[in-house]
């Protein structure tokens, strides 16, 4: 064996910074597979739960494997130790760890320290997102940019040993699979890789930033060969990605600094999608990208190929709200989709066009109803502090929700986030900061109207005011519970977590819990 590929460790079932709104009992979050448990009933979805895999090792364990580097794929690193400890038997030269699922130094370094334990000796091979992001960083330094205040967080600018010691080699690139296989075919025929481009190093404590060069991997290299996967990763719910980088400059975001945008065309997507369905073990697909339903033509584009191929196959995605219209809702329907998340992000104009959103509150009503009508859920992001947020533009996001559709089975959830202030996002730069008058870093800042503290609070109460919309507990359960059964369960939960934070009497959530069993049961 040449490399062990890690993804990362087993997912928590939510973001780090958005406003819990799950119940948990016994440790674990109640979705509807949860719920039958603790009701004394089995589940037969296990399968179907939180932990379908990551796709990033997947594409790098193709990618390795068609051009001959023996790979090892480990998804949860903490759930598969007794996995990796057999790869280690053949003697690997490497270990390949993304970090596509890992935000910032401390998070990479729980993994390392695993991985160390086991293998004391290995080369660690680290890429994805935060290396690249920490090497875009790494160029601002001296700059007026505020690359200070990101030391915490990325490499090369954090100067503290522990968090780099471990890692041989980065890959600054931002695509990376291509200098990635160099470097394992160096490796492997024992020959020297240290001037590779795309290379980041420490030596004697001194870093080493070899010349980048842009990779141009084409996507017809990324279809994933799904008879070499190991058919363990297999899920019934199973993601799927159409698209690099993102053409749009929301001020909030910093998803795809400096990455070129570039689209699946619709035949590709179809191969990989019928590839998937002639496994006879994925039934839901959960299109991964922000960015690959943009335009009313991609809609009517990517839906008539998977009414072509995916026989029967259901699925859901980010779409855009502009792309959806009476002219391409039943294409949605009719090809399988269950579900749409949308950034909506505001119910406020001002607060919108601020974030360069180009779409309105009226608009979102429109698209709401749209969907529901026809019989598909929403997953909804909103963004509270965000500069110009004030107890008023909260009333008005507030308003905008409780005027939601709530006719038939479709269910309408939604994540709240309080604003974070991310290094590399549009809002981040020197500019934005002083015509703001915004300072700090994440989740500690303030600005003309408002700080992050105030942001918090009003974040976690909003979900007190709102009416007719539901946490996200999982993607299975839409597939495994009747829709109208599922709305009412929904309906029990919000209540149940509204009692919480009210800290209502015990005796009023017994009742609730007795008729969320009784609607369980049912």
């Amino acid at each position: 064996m040449d490399v062990i590929i890690v993804a990362g460790m087993s997912k928590t079932g939510g973001s780090q910074f958005g406003v819990r709104l799950d119940i948990v009992r016994n440790g674990s979050v109640m979705n509807f597979a949860n719920l039958q448990k603790l009701f004394g009933v089995p589940s037969k979805e296990d399968s179907l739960n939180y932990n379908t895999p990551y796709l990033a090792g997947i594409y790098l364990y193709n990618y390795l494997s068609r051009r001959g580097i023996r790979s090892g794929l480990i998804n949860f690193l903490d759930d598969e130790l007794e996995t990796f400890q057999k790869f280690l038997q053949h003697s690997p030269k490497a270990v390949a760890l993304s970090t596509t699922f890992l935000t910032d130094i401390r998070s990479v370094k729980k993994v390392t320290q695993i991985i160390r334990q086991y293998a004391p000796d290995i080369k660690i091979l680290l890429g994805g997102p935060l290396v690249f992001n920490s090497y875009l960083l790494y160029r601002l330094q001296g700059t007026d940019y505020d690359s200070a205040s990101c030391a915490r967080d990325y490499f090369f600018l954090n100067s503290e040993k522990d968090y780099y010691r471990d890692i041989d080699l980065f890959i600054i690139e931002e695509q990376g699979e291509e200098t990635l296989y160099r470097v394992l075919e160096a490796i492997r025929t024992r020959r020297d890789y240290s001037e590779i481009p795309n290379l980041a190093f420490y030596k004697k404590d001194r870093l080493t930033v070899n010349a980048r060069k842009s990779e141009h991997n084409d996507f017809s290299n990324d279809l994933v060969d799904w008879d070499r996967v190991p058919e363990h990763y297999l899920f019934p719910v199973f993601p799927l990605r159409g698209s690099r980088g993102c053409p749009y400059r929301c001020q909030y975001c910093n998803f795809s600094p400096n990455r070129a945008f570039r689209l699946k065309s619709a035949e590709i997507l179809g191969r990989e999608i019928q590839a998937l369905v002639d496994t006879k073990k994925v039934k839901f697909i959960r299109f991964t990208d922000d960015n690959l339903f943009l335009t009313p033509k991609l809609v009517e584009a990517y839906c008539r190929k998977i009414l072509e191929v995916g026989k029967g196959i259901r699925w859901s995605s980010f779409i855009r709200a502009n792309s959806i219209s009476k002219d391409t809702i039943g294409l949605l329907r009719d090809s399988g989709c269950l579900s749409t998340m949308i950034g909506m992000e505001s119910g406020n104009k001002a607060i919108l066009a601020g974030m360069n959103k180009e779409d309105t509150p009226e608009h979102y009503l429109e698209v709401v109803e749209l969907l529901n009508t026809q019989g598909i859920s929403t997953q909804l992001t909103f963004i509270i502090g965000y500069p110009g947020e004030t107890p008023q533009t909260i009333e008005d996001t507030v308003h905008l929700i409780n005027q939601f559709h709530y006719q038939g089975p479709a269910i309408n959830e939604i994540s709240i986030f309080p604003f974070g202030l991310a290094p590399l996002s549009p809002i981040f730069s020197p500019e934005n900061r002083r015509k703001n008058k915004l300072k700090g870093y994440m989740m500690d800042w303030s600005h003309e109207t408002m700080d992050s503290e105030t942001a918090r609070k009003y974040a976690g109460s909003l979900f007190l005011q709102l009416k007719n919309v539901h946490h996200h507990y999982g993607i299975a359960e839409l597939l495994t519970v009747e829709m109208g059964k599922l709305k009412r369960v929904a309906e029990l939960r919000s209540r149940i977590r509204r009692g919480e934070l009210l800290r209502d009497p015990e005796k009023d959530l017994e009742k609730i819990w007795d008729d969320l069993r009784i609607a369980v049961l049912s």
